[in-house]
């Protein structure tokens, strides 16, 4: 098991999934820029603003409840920090506007516990946010499809 420690910059809980910030301190992951799901490892410590945690970066980790065996688990998009089934994944990402990154930070070991095996963030595509075009002598943006359903009626503009 790897450890490694860093200053949070933010208050993380054990169990967390943390990143690198820029200046160097620990801060929950999220799965909507690159950057923040870039996962370092898991904390070990739940510490305050300021605290010193401990982060496992290669190894197992132990603290969870409810997991199942075989399966993987990835960053959530909308709560930072969390890990989340693909499928619960797939459900966040129908609810955000912009694309989100799949980060895989590990596999189920037992129903606490997991493997850490972070690979990298890779960009996922909204399936919701489409954007209907259509082609003549110039592109002209006929409509925008919305998350919701609906749509924007935009006969006049042109690209």
């Amino acid at each position: 098991m790897a450890i490694a420690s860093l200053i949070a910059s933010e208050n993380i809980s054990a169990g967390n999934a943390v990143y690198v910030t820029s200046a160097g301190l620990a801060a929950k992951a999220d799965a909507l820029t690159e950057a923040k799901a870039s996962v370092a490892g898991i904390a070990v410590d739940t510490v305050s603003t300021g605290g010193i945690v401990r982060i496992n970066v290669d190894g197992v980790y132990s603290g969870y409840s409810g997991l199942t065996p075989g399966e993987f688990r990835f960053l959530s998009i909308t709560t930072a920090g969390s890990l989340v089934s693909y499928d619960e994944f797939a459900a966040e990402l129908a609810t955000v506007i912009p694309d989100a990154y799949l980060t895989n930070v590990g596999r189920v070991i037992t129903s606490t516990t997991i493997s850490i095996e972070i690979i990298p963030p890779q960009l996922v595509l909204n399936p919701t946010a489409i954007l209907l075009l259509e082609t003549s002598t110039e592109f002209s943006v006929q409509g925008l499809l919305l998350e919701d359903g609906s749509n924007i009626d935009l006969e006049t503009a042109s690209a």
